[in-house]
């Protein structure tokens, strides 16, 4: 039987008879009492709708992609009764970087296993195409970078693309078979995937793919008319615009000037901008650090002489704060939001996103011998490096080395207190456990690099975690109206692609791949309760005008979380990151059952969610 658009079988409710979801004309059929059932029911649950509306009691009835119903419905197939639990809209992520390892783990099942439904990726000047000539290194192929083209200290990051794919073949089991943004994009809705993908246009790889090797340089206007092509093909195939990586080459050597001819291409073509901005300068030894506040203001600038909606991304206060106290890093992000305030003011349509913690995002250095990684290489082994390490004039040469500021992770001049912020999670003697390096360096007496020394010949496999400032800092830029919740992960599963290898794991999965968005509701969460959903969904919905996602509306997409507040937990771990969260009963997915009790059920409802 047909109605209106629909098609109506008894057995499963009520199908599409096209590509339109009518949904005016599934009320007027609900309206004129006709008997159809729903696919799924959510039975008893309190709903948080993701608008900051006090949470209320009611069922949801959906069919399809879509909710069709909220109030009591009677039901007695489909039924899930989630009585004492949250049903919130699915989370969105804001910055991620899912949709480069979306070929290798279309499950998602770290994102669903903690309420990500959507996530925005793309981001920091990555993206997985164009790739007609040169690649440029993400993170998720990290591990294989050294068979790609060896090093010791500072990889090549550009390669040609020649020398990539057989690699990733080799290492993957996955061949790469795509060029264009728009071929990339076929392929991931080819295989499916358990969550949304919005995605960006990668500014690094489009520089790279055109200027190759010779990137620290302006473009010719040849190389400008090239990348705005990428750009084009990459918003004809449903990007939603494009983002830079300031601190990552090639994004790093754009002038400004560059950045606005592009982002002013990509208004035409009804696109944002995102940025990584400019905060610690090219991670490499000897490279200067830039003021982080003028590369807020860059793209508070960019943002207000373009008129393009802008995110910027993994807010931090625009100051350095030596040594580092709770009170000025609350104080120092207070004057941050005043700042983009400011442009907010003069008319720029500015948000951002805020990692939930102290500790960073993509992955962590589990062991304090992972950043000596390019001395084990020379050694041949750790034990080779930890004999080598009992030879005075080898550990003193060392020690000049990492004094002098020559070895960027645990350099003084890019970072004057990184002693403060490297601290002990597991250790065979337990005094140490909890302390900062700077902590055992005032015990023995000694030097913060020579006290690293004596630590790694004490203890070869002792393990650590760095973070970054204090919780004042991340809480008081979460407490503003434009910031919205993100990862800065990709999406994995219990295993990920790093440290799988070497002898001793230079990368892990950073925690906040499994954990990120339960820790935000247990430890930042906003006065209410409400106004804590709506910050991870309405608001980025809203900002980013995702149609019909963000809240718990009659017509809008089921996208939707079932949260346990009672039982939620992070299980947030430092020494084996790779743990689900608890207390995400259920996720839906347009309608699916991607998550339920027994965990991830394989469906991959998702969509590429295109800018129109």
């Amino acid at each position: 039987m047909e109605a209106e658009g629909f098609v109506i079988n008894y057995k499963i409710g009520i199908k599409l008879a096209d590509d339109k979801d009518n949904i005016i004309s599934l009320k007027q059929i609900y309206k004129k009492g006709m008997c159809w059932m729903f696919t799924l029911v959510l039975k008893n649950g309190t709903i948080i709708d993701g608008t900051k509306k006090k949470a209320y009691k009611a069922d949801i009835g959906i069919i399809d992609s879509r909710i069709v119903k909220i109030g009591e419905i009677d039901q007695k197939e489909n039924v899930i009764d989630i009585e004492g639990r949250y049903v919130t809209p699915g989370f969105i992520d804001t910055h991620s970087h899912a949709d480069c390892s979306a070929f290798l783990y279309p499950d998602c099942e770290s994102y669903i296993r903690q309420g990500i439904t959507t996530f925005i990726g793309g981001q920091c000047g990555d993206s997985n195409a164009p790739i007609n000539n040169y690649w440029m290194r993400k993170y998720w192929e990290y591990d294989m970078w050294n068979y790609i083209d060896p090093f010791i200290y500072s990889p090549q990051t550009v390669q040609p693309v020649d020398k990539v794919l057989p690699v990733v073949k080799d290492k993957t089991g996955q061949a790469v078979e795509w060029k264009s943004f728009g071929e990339y994009i076929k392929l991931v809705e080819k295989k499916g995937m358990a969550c949304n993908m919005i995605t960006l246009a990668g500014h690094s790889q489009i520089r790279a793919d055109v200027m190759g090797l010779d990137y620290m340089r302006k473009p010719t206007r040849e190389e400008m008319a090239k990348m705005k092509e990428h750009l084009t093909e990459a918003m004809e195939s449903g990007a939603w615009g494009m983002s830079t990586g300031r601190d990552y080459p090639p994004s790093a050597s754009a002038d400004k000037e560059e950045i606005i001819e592009l982002v002013n291409h990509i208004k035409e073509l009804g696109g944002y901008y995102f940025t990584h901005w400019r905060r610690t300068g090219l991670r490499i030894a000897g490279s200067a650090r830039p003021n982080k506040l003028e590369g807020i203001v860059e793209a508070l600038e960019i943002a207000l002489e373009t008129g393009v909606k802008t995110e910027i991304s993994h807010l931090t206060s625009g100051f350095e704060i030596y040594p580092e106290n709770p009170e000025m890093d609350r104080h120092a992000s207070e004057i941050t939001l005043e700042v983009i305030d400011s442009y907010v003011e003069k008319g720029a349509d500015v948000a951002f996103d805020v990692i939930p913690g102290v500790s960073g995002g993509i992955c962590i250095n589990p062991y304090l011998a992972s950043y000596f990684t390019p001395w084990i290489k020379q050694s041949g082994s750790l034990d080779q490096f930890i004999t080598n390490l009992k030879a005075k004039d080898y550990r003193n040469k060392l020690v000049k080395l990492l004094r002098d500021g020559e070895w960027y992770p645990l350099s003084g001049k890019s970072d004057p207190w990184w002693q403060n912020k490297i601290f002990i999670t597991k250790s065979e003697s337990e005094c140490y456990i909890g302390k900062s390096i700077n902590d055992i360096a005032i015990e023995k007496n000694m030097e913060p690099v020579e006290a690293v020394m004596q630590l790694l010949l004490e203890e070869p496999f002792i393990m650590i975690r760095r973070n970054g400032k204090s919780e004042e800092e991340f809480k008081t830029l979460l407490k503003h109206d434009r910031a919205s919740v993100c990862t800065d992960t990709y999406a994995f599963d219990l295993v990920g692609l790093y440290g799988n290898d070497a002898e001793i794991a230079e990368l892990l999965p950073h925690p906040h791949t499994y954990c990120a968005f339960p820790k935000y509701i247990l430890q930042y969460g906003m006065d209410t309760i409400e106004e804590t959903i709506w910050k991870i969904t309405g608001f980025p919905a809203d900002f980013m005008n995702i149609e019909g996602r963000g809240k718990v509306l009659e017509n809008n997409y089921a996208d939707l979380v079932v949260l346990d507040m009672d039982s939620l937990k992070t299980n947030e771990n430092y020494i084996e990151p790779r743990v689900y969260p608890e207390g995400i009963e259920y996720v839906v997915v347009n309608g699916q059952l991607v998550l339920d009790k027994k965990g991830c059920t394989g469906i991959r409802a998702g969509k590429v969610l295109k800018k129109q």
